[in-house]
């Protein structure tokens, strides 16, 4: 049996995420775990690409009977082309598709009809039992008849039948069984579903009413250890949404004191948030929590059926405030929502935060695309999923309001400029440090100017095809200079360029501007970084003349 999935690449500014897709490697070891199934061989093929032939490539060597592809927003066009190619190269072999857009309503979406006639089956839930039973009857081919499947027929895709709910504890993680990779970000599942039933989230409605036990969480934190995990990810809804989940983490982490030595990563609710939630954050060697605020509109929340109370709000930010960094998450575009209720909002987080995140609104399966009023008139790109119009939002306001959120990062510190979503650390003494409703365009005029976006993006562009490793993240005013925020092979390199002057150190010069550079650049790399001056430097001069 070959897992297939990519791993998508995520522009963490810190450089401290190392990924993996722990969605297959706990099906993986839901399998391995089974006596029964001990014969079974199994290769994961989790690749950081979307090319469908690089994966065609690894399944022929392997020669799989039967497949398992994840499919995420990310995936399913190309596993799509995928699905395609094996059919082509060997019509026995069997598809299954499992992960949050293996669903129905994705696969009546015109892009994606044609996997009706690619895939044997899709696990519409949790696949850990069911894909045991797959694996089990699939040689006889009956197993298309299980309960838990949606299966394609003429007439589009039906259910098999509701599969009952498995017991969390039946089925070891990787870090049980050794089996995650060594040395990358680890993961942490304290109970599954949420019992916040917000339209926009991919949680959807599955219910929140299964944890882990104290046991099996020591047991996993004992495997994160032996893993040399540098980092922990929480994949809870939020770390505070089960008081009984909470409550076992705590049993498991007195007995193996293992989340005290690393840095976690999570989300939590801000109006669940307790005293006893802060001391196992704060007893962490070191904790990043985002809070997903969305909006600061009370009527917009509602609608969305996601509780908020402003008022206990502040309250936790008073006392996460010197404790913990606090992240706020902000959603663009959310349906019901306005520009000027969202700019209202933007404002407000930049007053309150010590880093912000804004994601554009993405229409997913078990969310919007399935739970999403009439009313709401949604229209979106059924490619990348991204939300073009809706009630309250033309596309000329969304794109309007993502390059506004843009320029007001680039006047902050640790600025990632991605392509659905813009994150950055919030300087206290920049133009734009408590904006105020006189409007943040107008300190921006009497402030440091913003590098225009579409000057960043060519740059990226020129980096990334000339310099084979090296990568810009974004370019901003800086003093009397400029900073060029770089990814290197050695790691992250801040560029800067300023006019040359008697008595300056620089590493280079090219007409009246030096270059000197901060990071780790091995002697190796130095003539690579001459050539992303040269590449940079006729903006450097045109920026810095104008600045």
């Amino acid at each position: 049996m070959a897992f297939v999935s990519i791993d998508p690449t995520w522009e963490d500014p810190s450089g401290e995420f190392v990924p993996f897709t722990y969605a297959v490697r706990k099906l993986e070891a839901s399998l391995r775990s089974a006596p029964d199934l001990a014969d079974v061989e199994t290769r994961i093929i989790d690749l950081q690409t979307a090319d469908p032939e690089a994966f065609l490539e690894e399944i022929r060597s392997f020669r799989p009977t039967l497949i398992a592809a994840s499919l995420y927003l990310w995936s399913i066009g190309a596993f799509q082309e995928l699905a395609r190619r094996v059919r082509a190269w060997d019509p026995s072999v069997r598809i299954v598709a499992g992960g949050p857009h293996a669903r129905a309503s994705v696969f009546n979406l015109p892009n994606y009809r044609d996997l009706r006639a690619l895939l044997d089956a899709a696990v519409t839930g949790e696949g850990e039992e069911i894909l045991r039973d797959i694996v089990r009857t699939h040689l006889e081919n009956g197993w298309t008849k299980l309960p838990g499947l949606t299966v394609p027929s003429p007439l589009g895709w039906r259910s098999t039948g509701p599969l009952e709910r498995p017991v969390l504890d039946a089925y070891p993680s990787p870090y049980h069984i050794d089996t995650a990779p060594p040395r990358t970000t680890g993961y942490i599942e304290t109970f599954r579903g949420c019992p916040i039933h917000c339209s926009f989230c991919q949680w959807g409605e599955q219910r929140a009413d299964r944890v882990h036990s104290a046991e099996y969480l020591a047991a996993h934190l004992e495997g994160l250890r032996r893993a040399e995990v540098p980092n922990v990810f929480f994949i809870d809804a939020a770390f505070n949404l089960s008081p009984r989940a909470f409550r076992a983490l705590v049993e498991a982490e007195a007995q193996v004191k293992f989340l005290a030595q690393t840095t976690i990563h999570g989300h939590i609710y801000p109006t669940f948030l307790k005293d006893e939630h802060l001391e196992l954050l704060t007893s962490a060697g070191k904790a990043q929590v985002s809070i997903g605020i969305q909006s600061f509109s009370p009527s917009v929340l509602h609608r969305l059926g996601r509780p908020f109370d402003l008022e206990r709000f502040e309250r936790v930010l008073a006392a996460m405030r010197g404790r913990i960094p606090i992240d706020l998450e902000l959603m663009l575009g959310l349906p019901g929502d306005d520009p000027r209720a969202f700019h209202d909002t933007f404002e407000r987080a930049v007053e309150l935060a010590d880093t912000i995140r804004v994601f554009k609104t993405l229409v997913l399966p078990d969310a919007l695309l399935d739970r999403a009023d009439a009313s709401l008139a949604i229209d979106f790109d059924p490619e990348t999923f991204l939300l073009r119009s809706c009630a309250g939002w033309r596309a000329e306001d969304i794109d309007r309001e993502f390059e506004h959120v843009q320029r007001v990062a680039l006047a902050h510190d640790r600025v990632t400029l991605g392509e659905t979503w813009v994150g950055f650390g919030v300087r206290r003494d920049s133009p734009v440090q408590a904006p105020r409703r006189e409007g943040i365009e107008t300190m921006l005029e009497r402030g440091v100017p913003a590098v225009p976006i579409e000057v960043i993006e060519q740059l990226r562009r020129a980096v990334a095809a000339s310099a084979e490793g090296w990568r810009l993240r974004t370019v901003r005013h800086h003093v009397t200079g400029l900073e060029f925020d770089l990814d290197a092979p050695s790691g992250r390199v801040l560029l800067e360029a300023f006019p040359l002057r008697p008595g300056a150190k620089w590493f280079a010069a090219r007409d009246g501007v030096a270059y000197s550079y901060r990071g780790e650049v091995g002697p190796h790399h130095f003539d690579a970084l001459q050539g992303v001056v040269d590449l940079v430097h006729g903006q450097s001069v045109s920026l810095i003349a104008g600045g």
